[in-house]
């Protein structure tokens, strides 16, 4: 499968046009924040199957970041990282709710965990709330018990779980719609809300944390999660994919008609803020990020040519697709391989903004201004990511492991056993080949980058053996 690459013909009055990345004092920033979205899960990242028509049209508008990275592989973490800019050693946040499993399947004790943000660890809304800049967050939020909470000022239709109970009313979950007809779809009512928030401060500088709760599943019954959508769109897709399987077309794993429909209604709230912000005549006042929390889930979706999903730090976890659109400001038209991760969004907003970060010492990310409005490169810099927590004793890829990227070099700690693997992304962006025991001096190297990073972010450098674990019981 290759990478569908679009919008190569970025004109040099395109370029020219772009403009110093400061801030004026009307403009503002919107964050798409999409839950669960695979690295392939557009059509402008080349999925064959799923019509993202109003993202396609905000990747082509900006700049398409196709080596983009989430700040974690699973939701809390992820999200906690993003709005404050820190790793997870720092605030605490390393998985979702609490280490899984029986503790007798752990071979190693793995860090204590917070369930969400500590109440006074700042956040981006601490920040411009401070500065006296409205900010909000509308939908999904999981970092805390309520929104708002940790410096924003306003919030509405996020709460402590992560995912609906149900996505069609009536809702079960307090924060989600009351008083609505059953039946009804929950998205348009979050869209309608990141509307709402717009048309509200539309004569003031703002920032608006608009979080999707798809493509999500649902908590449906006692057999787990579900996935939901409207049966019009559901029957679309079942039509479309069985007249491609007839034609003999590779759908690329892109087979489930639910999920599809899921992407698509995502979308179409993409569609919606932008559209507003079009009307209000504000798109070009404002930065918009877009980015998944996460990878794909294998049970509805294909990462590949990536290894693993949600859930590990193989690439299929933690690359996600990535938007940065602002007329005016960011040439229209380009894509760029700079790899680059949610955990910068913090002091990049900072900077754009005009406001400093709460306490420096705890900001992990890089400013991408440079990267974002005049396409320059950081050089490279290590990305890192921790998890020294169990998500499912039995796979081994979902035990307590840390990872760096480094150029194009990937390695991974598995705290368990204390062993490497070393993978070179360029040759084998699929994480295949291990080549920890024939590249021994790159192995030494990233090693040794990846000692500054655990003593850079105070993170854990080895798990103790469990004293309870019972061998066999994975």
């Amino acid at each position: 499968m290759k990478l569908i690459t679009l919008f190569k013909n970025t004109t040099l009055l395109a370029i020219c046009s772009t403009l110093s990345a400061v801030a004026a004092p009307t403009d503002n920033v919107v964050i798409i924040h999409v839950d669960d979205l695979g690295w392939r899960d557009l059509a402008c990242m080349g999925s064959p199957v799923y019509e993202t028509p109003h993202i396609d049209v905000l990747a082509k508008s900006g700049t398409l970041f196709t080596h983009a990275y989430a700040a974690g592989s699973l939701c809390t973490p992820s999200r906690a990282c993003m709005l404050t800019g820190s790793q997870p050693s720092r605030h605490g946040v390393y998985t979702v709710v609490k280490n899984r499993g029986e503790k007798s399947e752990w071979k190693v004790i793995p860090e204590k965990n917070n369930q969400f943000l500590p109440k006074t660890y700042p956040t981006i809304g601490t920040v411009l709330t401070t500065a006296g800049i409205a900010n909000g967050a509308v939908g999904k939020w999981h970092i805390a018990g309520a929104v708002p909470s940790n410096g924003f000022k306003e919030g509405t239709l996020g709460g402590y779980l992560g995912m609906p109970i149900n996505y069609f009313a009536p809702f079960k979950l307090g924060f989600l719609p009351k008083d609505v007809p059953d039946g009804a779809y929950l998205p348009p009512y979050i869209r309608k809300a990141g509307v709402e928030f717009l048309d509200r401060h539309q004569k003031e500088r703002f920032f608006l944390y608009f979080s999707t709760y798809l493509p999500h599943d649902e908590i449906k019954n006692e057999d787990g999660a579900t996935l939901t959508a409207p049966k019009a769109v559901v029957a679309k897709y079942t039509r479309k994919i069985a007249a491609m399987k007839k034609a003999g077309k590779d759908l690329q794993g892109h087979t489930n008609p639910v999920y599809a429909a899921m992407i698509e209604e995502t979308d179409r709230s993409v569609g919606a803020i932008i559209d507003k912000l079009d009307q209000l005549n504000l798109r070009k006042n404002t930065l918009v990020l877009f980015i998944s929390d996460n990878g794909g889930l294998d049970k509805y979706t294909s990462q590949r040519p990536l290894r693993g999903d949600k859930c590990t730090l193989y690439e299929g976890g933690i690359r996600v697709p990535m938007i940065a659109s602002m007329p005016g400001k960011i040439a229209a038209g380009k894509t760029s391989v700079e790899p680059v991760s949610g955990i910068d969004f913090y002091p990049t907003l900072c900077t754009f903004m005009g406001v400093k970060a709460t306490d420096p010492k705890k900001v992990d990310g890089e400013d991408l201004t440079d990267v974002i409005f005049s396409g320059k490169s950081l050089g490279e810099r290590n990305l890192f990511w921790n998890f020294p927590s169990y998500n499912r004793p039995s796979d081994p890829a979902r035990c307590p492991r840390s990872v760096l990227r480094r150029g194009d070099w990937k390695i991974h700690h598995r705290y368990e056993d204390n062993g490497y693997e070393l993978y070179n992304l360029k040759e084998d962006i699929g994480e295949t080949n291990d080549l920890s025991k024939n590249r021994p001096k790159i192995l030494a190297m990233m090693r040794k980058e990846l000692e500054v990073c655990y003593d850079r972010f105070g993170a854990v450098k080895t798990l103790p053996a469990n004293p309870e674990y019972k061998e066999g019981s994975k």
